[in-house]
């Protein structure tokens, strides 16, 4: 069963998790909604149904929808409906992917003027898979989408297919960017020096799109994540 809307930091974060397959996997997707200056930000929207729209909406009014990363992407249109208002912001490449999307600014490393001084952000990947963390200053949470996934025994929403990938890559139960970023990051200075700027913030939960959220040690499970990085 499906969570309703949860509240993580009162007044100023909340996380929806909706279900997604994949190659015959079946597990959760998160949106962060994120309480700025301007309004509310969706982050990696979800579906969103008239139920969860009416939700957001008693929380105020929406004036930013992230797309973070190229992988994170399905339901923006379901948010750009939603919402025909908010400004849509994404990561600079996915606007090649996804031409049938308006996007009204690409993001970067640096924060857009919208949310300055209140997101902080910087670029992780490659050529095959990329995505904007954040840190929301407000609530001192770090909101990314496949830097690290974090599936274990007890897991909501995944299945047998879903295991047993994650089993081959070495990730059950052990957190782990996602095998795109494993797999295909060959500039390791450059995602080096990214690593370590986004561990420099202050933070102490990371939100991520798949599996458990860090509310433990965030920085020491991102850094053991990614130690062949790291400390190659």
């Amino acid at each position: 069963m499906i969570e309703p809307m949860r509240e993580l930091v009162p007044n100023l974060l909340w996380v929806k998790e909706h279900p997604v397959r994949l190659a015959g996997c079946r597990f959760l997707t998160r949106m962060t909604v994120l309480r700025l200056e301007a309004g509310l930000c969706l982050h990696s929207p979800v579906e969103i149904d008239a139920r969860l729209r009416s939700a957001i909406e008693r929380l105020g009014d929406v004036r930013v929808i992230i797309a973070p990363s190229t992988f994170h992407h399905l339901f923006v249109a379901s948010a750009q409906r939603a919402v025909p208002a908010a400004r849509t912001y994404a990561i600079e490449g996915l606007d090649r992917k996804r031409k049938d999307l308006r996007f009204d600014e690409l993001l970067g490393d640096a924060a857009s003027a919208v949310w300055a001084g209140q997101l902080d952000q910087v670029v992780i990947g490659n050529a095959i898979m990329r995505e904007v963390g954040f840190l929301h200053r407000a609530s001192r949470t770090l909101v990314a989408t496949d830097l690290v996934e974090n599936f274990r025994d007890g897991t909501p929403g995944t299945n047998a297919v879903l295991r047993a990938c994650m089993r081959m890559f070495g990730m059950w139960g052990r957190p782990r960017p996602a095998p795109e970023l494993r797999l295909f990051t060959r500039d390791r200075r450059a995602a080096g020096l990214a690593l370590e700027r986004l561990l420099a913030w202050d933070f102490d939960r990371a939100i991520i799109a798949h599996g458990e959220i860090l509310d433990r040690d965030p920085k020491k499970v991102i850094r053991e994540a990614w130690g062949w990085i790291l400390d190659g």
